[in-house]
């Protein structure tokens, strides 16, 4: 998962939120053929028509304003992932060893993705409450921008988070996520 953008949504409606939410999370799986009766020919298919999988957080948050001073009142956070998984199309020639091979790979590289959503979620939490420990600023807009960074701060960290998983890993490979 490497694909961030980020959405700001702040609103004037003004409620408090004691505790922090869970993120909404959406997820969305996409999947693309691969082909094959060999772990040769199947690699190949599936290098030629490998995808990235990728995950989003957004952040929305509402404030209280009164004369001289603004605070926020509530914050949530989203995360929304896409995951592109590879789907061994049938082939009656493909010998029963293959296919448990891939069967093998396809769990350990579920497993992974799921780690990447994992990370998403902690962030989104570290965003939300970052957020929610902001002080009063002089103004909304102070307090929006102060927000924002803060939360684009952490969505930089769980890009490089992501990328040290990936590198913790080998992209999956110290988790079972090869194939052949």
């Amino acid at each position: 998962m490497r694909l961030y953008r980020l959405c700001l949504l702040p609103s004037l409606l003004g409620f408090s939120a004691a505790l922090l939410a869970e993120p909404a999370l959406s997820t969305r799986v996409e999947q693309f053929d691969v082909q094959g009766n060999t772990p040769d020919t199947i690699r190949a298919s599936l290098n030629r028509d490998r995808q990235h999988s990728s995950s989003r957080v957004d952040w929305h948050f509402t404030w209280e304003s009164t004369p001289g001073q603004c605070r926020l009142s509530s914050a949530s956070t989203e995360v929304s992932v896409t995951s592109h998984m590879p789907r061994l199309l049938p082939d009656a020639t493909r010998p029963a060893k293959v296919q448990q091979q891939w069967d093998s790979y396809l769990l350990a590289l579920q497993a992974h993705q799921d780690g990447h959503v994992e990370l998403a979620l902690d962030y989104a939490k570290q965003i939300e409450a970052a957020l929610l420990a902001l002080p009063p600023q002089p103004s909304c807009e102070q307090l929006s921008q102060s927000s924002n960074a803060a939360g684009q701060r952490l969505l930089n960290a769980l890009v490089s988070a992501d990328r040290d998983y990936d590198k913790r890993t080998q992209h999956g490979a110290l988790e079972g996520a090869t194939f052949p």
